[in-house]
């Protein structure tokens, strides 16, 4: 990152009349921000799922950013900031270090890679604030303005996948395998089965997008992201309070969600099932569903989940979990035929497997019992 740096001195010049197109990123918490910022300035709020799928390079960092997701980089700078500046990182183990650990060394570095102008601020929000106060704002300001306009939204909303005000959640690219293989998020939900959706946080929070696509029902696989219309006695919701972390155990609510959906669609009505950014918990609920309903093994699920979305990626523990599942889906199966012949054919020779959630993420095996 040698290089990289702006001083003080270098933004008070380009904050300066007349302003020019910087856009100018706060990597802080979301309370640091609110309490006080460089004037002008978008919070970064990232989840640590989006992060890692930034980091990973399985979501491109234009995507996150105001305006048309499949525009050219513009011309003018980024320039990112945390609370105590980014430091120059020398050795290779130290340059690791900070883009695992840091949100502006990583959005620095994929933003440099798409062919953003980006740069961080030398000393970060704290020597600003010495330097220059009167370029930042704090909400003792605001609260002392009525008039003062509203805080910026930040660059990534509500469950983390909102985007900027200059992109609402009605836009949308034609071309959904263009956006695919940029590795952008679909901004609207995908059709796996007649009047059976997947998507994400943002696609439950866009009532017009709902009601086009006759979806009534939502199944919100997330511990914590708000059922946004449940009083408004349109739509009917379940919830499945899971993380998406290798020690969540999802496939317990495989039987209640199934019904869930199955209640929609015996009614006609559209059924939504979103997690945070659509591509692990709801994906791994979709897959489930079609394993048992149309009696599809696994890899035949999946297949037909990712030629309609391309960008899933369930974690490990549930892909084991869907295992498991396919194994039980067998056994009924077979059980079942048996008691249609009438034969007594034992299950011995096919014993079943269970997954073995590790004590690490590096590690998974099916034991047979």
């Amino acid at each position: 990152m040698e290089g990289l740096g702006r001083s003080c001195l270098w933004l008070r010049r380009e904050l300066s009349p007349p302003r020019p197109r910087l856009l100018l990123l706060d990597c802080r918490s979301r309370e640091l921000y609110e309490s006080a910022r460089i004037g002008g300035a978008l919070s970064v709020a990232l989840p640590a799922l989006l992060l890692r799928r930034l980091r990973r390079g399985s979501l491109s960092v234009r995507a996150l950013l105001p305006g048309p997701p499949l525009q050219p980089p513009p011309p003018a700078p980024v320039l990112l900031y945390d609370q105590g500046g980014g430091r120059h990182r020398r050795t290779e183990a130290e340059a690791e270090e900070w883009e695992a650990d840091s949100v502006l060394g990583t959005l620095l570095q994929k933003l440099r890679e798409e062919g953003y102008l980006a740069y961080y601020l030398q000393g970060g929000f704290s020597r600003f604030q010495a330097e220059c106060p009167h370029l930042c704002e704090t909400s003792l300001d605001r609260r002392g303005s009525p008039s003062m306009a509203p805080l910026p939204s930040p660059v990534v909303g509500l469950g983390g996948l909102c985007l900027g005000s200059d992109c609402s959640d009605a836009d949308s690219e034609p071309d959904r395998d263009a956006m695919s293989c940029a590795g952008l998020l679909p901004s609207f939900p995908v059709q796996i089965l007649p009047n059976l959706y997947l998507g994400s946080a943002r696609d439950s929070a866009n009532v017009e997008s709902l009601a086009k696509l006759g979806i009534r029902y939502i199944l919100n696989v997330t511990p914590n992201l708000p059922n946004l219309f449940e009083k408004n006695g349109d739509f009917h919701y379940k919830q499945i309070p899971i993380s998406d972390h290798w020690s969540q155990n999802l496939s317990q609510f495989f039987p209640e969600a199934i019904a869930f959906i199955d209640e929609a669609l015996s009614q006609n009505y559209g059924v939504l099932v979103h997690c945070l950014a659509g591509v692990s918990r709801s994906v791994t609920v979709t897959v489930a569903y079609l394993m048992q309903k149309l009696h599809l093994s696994l890899n035949d699920a999946y297949d037909l989940v990712k030629r309609k979305k391309s960008n899933i990626s369930p974690n490990f523990s549930f892909m084991g979990q869907l295992l498991d599942f396919e194994r039980s889906l067998q056994l009924e199966e077979r059980h079942a035929q048996e008691r249609g012949s009438g034969g007594q054919e034992s299950a011995a020779s096919d014993p079943p497997s269970f997954f073995t959630t590790p004590t690490s993420d590096g590690v998974f095996e099916l034991d047979a019992t």
